[in-house]
């Protein structure tokens, strides 16, 4: 019988953003140091690895949500995740709106908010700001960003994804050790249907190498749907 004690914490992490705002490119940055340039998938991505955070081994999995379809929020997706990092190009300034529109959906009263239940309340929220290497073409002044995300108790971070700035690597350590312990309890794992793809039982604490597997939907809660938020 597996040892709990001395596996790694688990974290999950949301990944949420228009398209083409970087979200995938700065996932792999993050994971594997390496750059893979414009990338864009119409349907959710899981990324699985075990990383160092402070000296400790965490065992990351993260979701790179799709951007392809803006008109449906991504409630299930945030319900899964310990944490949410939103994404926004600063040359593309629907892409900031969008990233604010779903701040000011989490930060909604509980009951009036398509993402809320107990597990989501207090969540640790992140907005970045890439592609700080096309300053010349910026929509987003700084300062917009930094107030948005005051307003609604997330930290911020610009960086270059293509670039490889360190405030990259810092927002994603920072948001990690943030998530609280122990975790949350959930109604559903991504992890468990899909465990059989990513190899879930012989992951052996890898450092430098992860598994990603195409994620049509995640599962449905197995409790009464939310109510959509208001208009």
């Amino acid at each position: 019988m597996r040892d709990e004690r001395s596996s790694p914490s688990r974290v999950r992490i949301a990944v949420i953003g228009s398209s083409r705002v970087g979200k995938s490119a700065l996932i792999v940055r993050y994971l594997t140091r390496r750059y893979i340039g414009e990338y864009h998938s119409n349907t959710d991505l899981l990324y699985r690895q075990t990383v160092p955070i402070n000296g400790t081994p965490i065992e990351l999995e993260v979701i790179d949500v799709s951007g392809s379809n803006l008109d449906k929020f991504p409630t299930e997706q945030i319900q899964w995740a310990d944490a949410c990092l939103l994404v926004y190009s600063v040359t593309d300034r629907t892409s900031f709106e969008y990233a604010t529109e779903v701040l000011n959906i989490l930060k909604k009263p509980q009951n009036s908010s398509p993402a809320h239940n107990p597990a989501t309340s207090g969540m640790p929220l992140a907005l970045l700001g890439n592609k700080t290497d096309l300053d010349h073409l910026r929509q987003v002044p700084t300062k917009d960003g930094q107030s948005v995300s005051a307003a609604h108790g997330a930290s911020f971070s610009e960086a270059s994804v293509a670039d490889n700035t360190g405030d990259l690597y810092r927002c994603m350590d920072k948001l990690l050790a943030e998530v609280r312990t122990p975790q949350r309890s959930r109604k559903f794992s991504v992890t468990k249907m899909l465990g059989s793809l990513i190899g879930g039982q012989n992951n052996n604490n890898q450092t430098t190498r992860g598994s990603v597997v195409a994620c049509p939907r995640v599962p449905t809660p197995t409790r009464p749907a939310l109510a959509a938020a208001a208009p």
